[in-house]
């Protein structure tokens, strides 16, 4: 990409609306096939005359940078070699591994309690949204490339038995305060960052979770679902439901069934028959998976978790084992550094299409690049932008999280109604303030 803006102009026209297989539920599917079904059927549209000229403007930006790097001097470089160096000791002598910070991330959310409220929805492709704009879709959609921020004229045409179900907005905030009334459980100052997602501390909550007994850590399942209820009949399989513990209605749906379960261990029976219950553990694994199986049972909805030493690591990790599951990155320097290393800068929140098509304008395409080049980038980026990517190389990220106030909506790709902002630049404000 050094010798040229993009390697061809069809890339160039795609690279704003191709298929971002980065995200949960779209890996291995074939891009140019679908890439080109994109292009095809979005031409002539307002999306694409919008996209192209967000892509022209991209583009200029890229033109400017690269006449900029040309003009750079060895002497400005060691300069900025040297800046670079001491900026990234202060940063390691800052680095704080003491919190444990919790990024819960409800999947598909949208679709999943239309899906719950539809089961006829749950095993066929579908999407929230209009004809206009999708909001989310379901895994049975994402195998076909469909995905949020997509119209749904496009998406019809990459599958054509999508069934796009309109958003309702009230049914969903009601569901979320659902979800936030368990967060509170776990940490009462969470931040809330969408009605599906939110940031928890759960430091305290692990200490004093060490001396609660069993009782303060014991769970009914109020609502026995497929993947429970095989669970349970493979551990005892002599042992017959009592009437009570089964409900009336049909078992809670499997939503995503490629998912692991919320809950796979130590599953029990009242030995006065009053039901099934599970006792979780003390660790901080065990605390994440009662609170995903809280959810689950409150709401007939899935969450996935990430946990990490701070917020920028636990957003990474909360999409590892999407859906239905959790991932934990140990709270150690060389755990850190090594998971970066080979990790997408698209994979990191804040690095979205204008800092992804700009940084792979210079060869960078994953974090362990951001930190070879970083003296490179100081030079070309702004000042807030190159702190934020240097961060991201060395896996750092706030262990703060701001308390009693909620994330007003913000998109991370736009700043207003300048989209040649840096996607990086407008959320340095919520992952940069260890320094």
């Amino acid at each position: 990409m050094e010798n040229g803006v993009v390697s061809s102009k069809t890339e160039g026209h795609l690279s704003r609306m191709a298929l971002n297989d980065n995200k949960a539920g779209m890996e291995g599917l074939d891009r140019e096939k679908i890439n080109k079904i994109i292009l095809e059927t979005s031409k002539g549209s307002r999306f694409f005359e919008n996209e192209m000229k967000r892509e022209q403007q991209v583009n200029q930006r890229i033109e400017k940078m690269m006449l900029q790097k040309a003009q750079i001097t060895e002497q400005q470089l060691k300069k900025a070699q040297a800046q670079v160096r001491r900026m990234a000791a202060e940063l390691e002598r800052s680095r704080d591994l003491r919190r444990v910070i919790v990024h819960v991330d409800m999947d598909a959310f949208y679709a999943a309690v239309e899906m719950r409220d539809s089961p006829e929805l749950t095993d066929i492709p579908m999407a929230v949204g209009s004809m206009s704009m999708l909001s989310t879709s379901n895994y049975h959609a994402r195998k076909f490339g469909v995905r949020a921020a997509m119209p749904g004229f496009i998406a019809k045409k990459l599958c054509p038995s999508l069934v796009i179900v309109p958003t309702n907005f009230d049914k969903y905030r009601a569901v979320s305060q659902e979800i936030r009334e368990i967060f509170a459980d776990y940490d009462p100052h969470f931040m809330p960052m969408s009605l599906d997602e939110a940031y928890l501390d759960l430091t305290d909550h692990l200490e004093q979770r060490q001396s609660w007994p069993d009782s303060l850590r014991t769970h009914f399942h109020l609502i026995i679902t497929r993947s429970n209820f095989f669970l349970f009949c493979k551990e005892e399989d002599s042992i017959e439901l009592p009437q009570e513990t089964v409900p009336e209605m049909d078992l809670s749906p499997v939503l995503f069934e490629d998912g692991p379960s919320s809950s796979p261990c130590l599953i029990h029976e009242c030995a006065a028959g009053d039901g099934v219950f599970e006792v979780f553990g003390k660790s901080i694994e065990e605390a994440v998976r009662e609170m995903r199986f809280r959810i689950e049972q409150k709401t007939m909805l899935t969450a996935s978790a990430g946990i990490a030493p701070n917020m920028m690591l636990a957003k990474v990790c909360s999409d590892k084992n999407k859906p239905n599951g959790q991932y934990r990155l140990p709270s150690t320097r060389e755990a850190v550094m090594e998971f970066v290393q080979n990790l997408p800068v698209r994979k990191v929140f804040g690095i979205g299409k204008v800092s992804e098509k700009m940084l792979n304008a210079l060869d960078i395409s994953s974090c362990s690049h951001l930190g070879q080049k970083m003296a490179l980038l100081s030079l070309l980026f702004s000042e807030t932008a190159w702190h934020h990517f240097m961060q991201v190389s060395l896996g750092l990220g706030s262990t703060i999280i701001p308390r009693h106030e909620e994330r007003k909506s913000m998109s991370t790709e736009r700043y207003g109604s300048n989209e040649s902002q840096l996607d990086g630049d407008i959320v340095k404000l919520f992952f940069c303030c260890v320094y």
